[in-house]
């Protein structure tokens, strides 16, 4: 069959429009509050989304002291550990079901380890207790070889808060939190350190030496830190394995106290080594 030109100019602005169709996103229903949230923040933060690599595949996040971690996809499925304690909000020893392509582990006292491709959109969620918090949020092609870095050190947010980041295939949003639990997430939590390149490829702690001498009555305890990648940034001390300080000069305390000291060392892109004490 021949077409005139008009016939052939009218087929392919149909073409053309159906594909728009066919294209078209789905809408979700957000609630209102959610909505608000969304429709302000996209404004005032967008610039903060940072782009991804092109060869960037997963998202790995690890989160310590924090309770309710929940992942959401925009198709409805959710993921949330199942409830361990009183409150309610207490990290569980497993895990409901599982959203399509996402994995969550429980891997120790309230820390969870979360790993999802970035090729969708999550909605990563969790609640604030009385203790700091702490994320690492790493961004590539495994967890291993990082090409972005995003940490969170002893956070500390307001009690029982509502926390969220938001993941797509653009880019991870900054960590938001609603203070006054009005449904709408307003501040921004700022990261400790946020890197990329080989410094996000920094992805082992410092290690821990102790040596002791006894003076006396007196136990001289000397700490000393090595990192092999971005540098120590700091050593931290106890002395009832609560309340941490820096160590700045050795320690010389009485023997017969019976001091348990107990310490742990921060890098400078915000890897921490495990907490460990001298050998008796």
């Amino acid at each position: 069959m021949l077409f005139t030109r008009n016939q052939f100019c009218l087929t392919a602005v149909l073409v053309v429009f159906s594909a728009c169709l066919l294209d078209a996103a789905p809408i979700t229903r957000v609630g209102r509050n959610q909505a608000e949230q969304v429709s302000s923040a996209k404004r005032r933060e967008k610039a903060e989304t940072k782009p991804l690599p092109e060869n960037e595949s997963s998202y790995y996040v690890t989160i310590s002291g924090a309770g309710s971690v929940t992942v959401a996809d925009d198709f409805g499925n959710s993921n949330t550990p199942r409830v361990g304690g009183a409150r309610g909000n207490e990290i569980g020893s497993s895990i409901a079901p599982k959203v399509p392509n996402v994995s969550m582990d429980v891997v120790g006292k309230e820390t969870v380890q979360i790993a999802m491709p970035s090729r969708h959109n999550y909605t990563l969620s969790f609640r604030s207790g009385v203790d700091p918090i702490n994320i690492t949020l790493i961004a590539g092609e495994s967890d291993a070889t990082p090409q972005r870095a995003v940490r969170y050190v002893d956070l500390m947010l307001p009690a029982n808060a509502p926390a969220m980041f938001r993941f797509t295939s653009k880019g991870v949003e900054p960590l938001r939190y609603d203070r006054d639990a009005d449904g709408i997430y307003e501040s921004i939590a700022l990261a400790t350190v946020d890197v990329s390149g080989s410094e996000a490829r920094d992805v082992t702690p410092p290690v821990l030496k102790f040596s002791a001498r006894l003076e006396g009555d007196k136990k001289k305890i000397t700490i000393k830190a090595n990192d092999s990648g971005s540098g120590v940034k700091g050593i931290y001390y106890s002395l009832d394995n609560k309340r941490y300080q820096p160590y700045v000069r050795p320690l010389v305390l009485d023997v017969a106290n019976k001091p348990q000291v107990s310490a742990f060392a921060d890098d400078k892109v915000g890897n921490r080594s495990s907490i460990s004490s001298p050998p008796n």
